[in-house]
């Protein structure tokens, strides 16, 4: 059974000296020497350098089940798997750190990060590049040599100074960095923390200087937006609630030059709890136009390719720009019916055409004109309903 482990080793062997080949390369590849292909070429290298690793890795621990290690002190038989798999492991994840160093400092890809390292870095160098190797010939001597041969102290003794000279580089190099990454990450966190903070600071204070007479969408733009904290939101949709000229606000609002602004005012109509007056129906047909307009202007209709998975990309644009003002119009389209007995139908027909023709085959799209059929048998019944005599 230790015999099949000659597989991975062999392939170990040949992926190692493609990653070799690359390393040692006294440049980058011709037409290749942009900052953008040499990070290319560091991909390709990463590749070949993972590809060459993973079966080395997986004869190593192979090894280690097959008693190729039969030679380590005379312990217990469970003992000596579980030290002799730390030893593979840690190996590993050093030879790992080297093979990346190598890469790094190679001349193909010109790369700086582990220059401060000083000599220990053609040394860890070395070790990627020539040491799996070694590696892959000595585990392949444990598993095929006569068991006199495989006991051989002085081969063993000539790879555990190999070994032991890895492990110490790849180990301070790989311990070092990753520490210094970790206190980047807390130093960019802590950033964001601050920043984060600070934007919040100035968001309450800007929200606490609002009065009865500021602009309607000063305060809709807190109590539409959900990334808002939720107390802030609820107080808001109160004070616009409150306001003494809220339809004719929202009537000249939904009719702003300013989409923004027309924005906030249309879900404003659908959030807000008042009683929407008849002065709204044309502001609101003519912000539902405004909306229609910006569909067929960022649409691709057929122009989008026809591909499996290609419908899922094309749904999250219209989710993305207009999912939150399409649900809204059915609410307000119905509000509008059971207050004031307005019929926005037409309008909404036009929004659901406009929708499938600007993204068609989308979940969206599909789900809308459903929403929609709902929405006018709703309408209808709310329309008749206020026809009936008391």
């Amino acid at each position: 059974m230790k015999y099949l482990l000659n597989v991975p080793l062999a392939l170990a062997a040949l992926l190692q000296g493609w990653f070799a080949s690359l390393v040692l390369m006294s440049g980058p590849w011709s037409g290749w020497s942009d900052g953008p292909s040499r990070g290319a070429m560091a991909f390709i290298m990463l590749e070949a350098a993972l590809f060459a690793w993973l079966p080395l890795v997986a004869a190593g621990i192979g090894a280690v089940f097959t008693e190729a290690f039969d030679w380590s002190p005379p312990v217990r038989r469970g003992r000596r798997r579980a030290l002799m798999l730390a030893a593979v492991l840690m190996v590993a994840v050093t030879l790992a750190v080297c093979m990346l160093v190598a890469l790094a400092g190679s001349a193909a890809v010109g790369g700086s990060e582990f220059k401060g390292y000083g000599p220990l870095v053609p040394i860890a160098a070395t070790g990627g590049t020539i040491g799996p190797f070694v590696i892959v010939a000595w585990l392949a001597w444990l598993i095929d040599a006569p068991a006199p041969l495989r006991h051989a102290a002085w081969a063993r003794r000539a790879v555990f100074a190999m070994l032991a000279v890895t492990v110490v580089t790849g180990g301070i190099i790989g311990v070092d960095s990753l520490s210094q990454e970790i206190v980047a990450a807390n130093k960019l966190a802590a950033r964001y923390r601050q920043e984060e903070a600070e934007n919040n600071a100035t968001r309450d204070a800007d929200f606490a200087k609002l009065t009865d007479a500021s602009p309607l969408h000063s305060w809709g733009a807190y109590a539409t937006n959900d990334l808002d904290p939720k107390e802030m939101r609820e107080t808001a949709l109160r004070g616009i609630a409150a306001r003494p000229t809220l339809d004719a606000d929202l009537a000249t609002d939904l009719v702003s030059s300013y989409p923004r602004d027309s924005d906030i005012a249309f879900l404003l109509v659908e959030r807000v709890e008042f009683k929407p007056s008849p002065a709204l129906d044309m502001p609101l047909r003519s912000a539902m136009a405004r909306i229609e307009a910006e569909m067929k202007k960022a649409s691709f209709g057929d122009k989008w390719p026809a591909k499996q998975g290609e419908d899922e990309i094309l749904d999250s644009y219209i989710k993305t720009g207009f999912a939150e003002r399409l649900a809204a119009s059915l609410t307000i389209a119905r509000r509008m019916a059971a207050g004031p007995g307005v019929d926005l139908r037409d309008a909404l027909h036009e929004l659901q055409s406009t929708a499938s023709a600007a993204y068609p085959n989308t979940k969206t799209a599909a789900t809308y004109r459903r929403d929609v059929a709902v929405a006018d048998r709703d309408i209808a019944a709310a329309l008749s309903a206020r026809r009936k005599p008391d």
